[in-house]
């Protein structure tokens, strides 16, 4: 086992040691969603769940993908931290925090649908789907991550939220695409969020993926292409200063 593998692994099991408060907020945000949806089935019809449902998924998402960004520059620039040595690659430090926070995010689609099943007959979710659009959130955000980590932001927390809400704003999580307009809907799908974040909020309502979605697929592959092409080009010319910073570990 080489050391860039030691430190993958060594790294995924610490993401709840260090910077645990951050690591775990996307948890808590997932877990109270799980608290307005059991209050949900207790007070709506089956009808008004799935609408609840439906919605949830959509903001769990928002803060599954925005997590997976924001939560890497803890990780990434604490003092006397491994990660400023030259011998683990910027993409390996950023892996950890990926992987950790979408098996939290999993585990609570699943719990999402496990409870839905309660109060309707036959409510199963499609594993693969479910998958299939973990995998392309994941990729995804891989580029705007080393983007994000690379730049020289002022005020970031405050562009942060905004990011956060212009994200949740240009995704299908406060209305659905039915809504819209056919010209702003389609407008809207050119945004490769969009289609990962709607693909896990139908797949949760029981409408997993089928041949009609392959020209989306093909249009977010060569968005994914450009993306990485992109990346590649980045990170071969980005020489990031890791003494610049000086965060340190909360409590420090």
């Amino acid at each position: 086992m080489n050391h860039k593998t030691k430190y993958l692994i060594r790294q995924i099991y610490r993401q709840t040691s260090i910077f645990s408060t951050h690591t775990l907020t996307p948890l808590f945000v997932y877990a109270g969603g799980l608290g307005f949806l059991l209050i949900a089935m207790a007070i709506m019809d089956k009808n008004a769940v799935v609408e609840y449902l439906y919605t949830l998924v959509g903001i769990m998402s928002a803060v599954w993908l925005f997590g997976m960004v924001v939560l890497n520059e803890n990780a990434f620039y604490y003092k006397d931290s491994v990660v400023k040595m030259s011998y683990i690659p910027m993409y390996m430090r950023i892996v950890p925090s990926v992987i950790f926070q979408t098996f939290v995010f999993l585990m609570f689609i699943v719990l999402y649908s496990a409870f839905t099943a309660l109060v309707i007959e036959d409510w199963l979710i499609n594993i693969f789907t479910l998958l299939y659009y973990l995998i392309l959130g994941v990729l995804l955000t891989l580029p705007f991550t080393m983007l994000y980590l690379s730049a020289k932001i002022k005020k970031r927390r405050t562009v942060d939220v905004f990011v956060f809400i212009v994200l949740v704003i240009s995704v299908p999580v406060l209305y659905r695409p039915e809504q819209l307009e056919p010209w702003i809907s389609s407008l809207l799908s050119l945004n490769p969020f969009y289609y990962v974040i709607n693909g896990l909020q139908t797949n949760a309502v029981q409408i997993p993926w089928n041949i009609n979605r392959l020209p989306h697929d093909i249009l977010f592959i060569g968005q994914l292409i450009f993306l990485y092409l992109w990346m590649f080009e980045y990170y071969s010319k980005t020489k990031i200063n890791m003494y610049q910073f000086k965060i340190k570990r909360p409590g420090q």
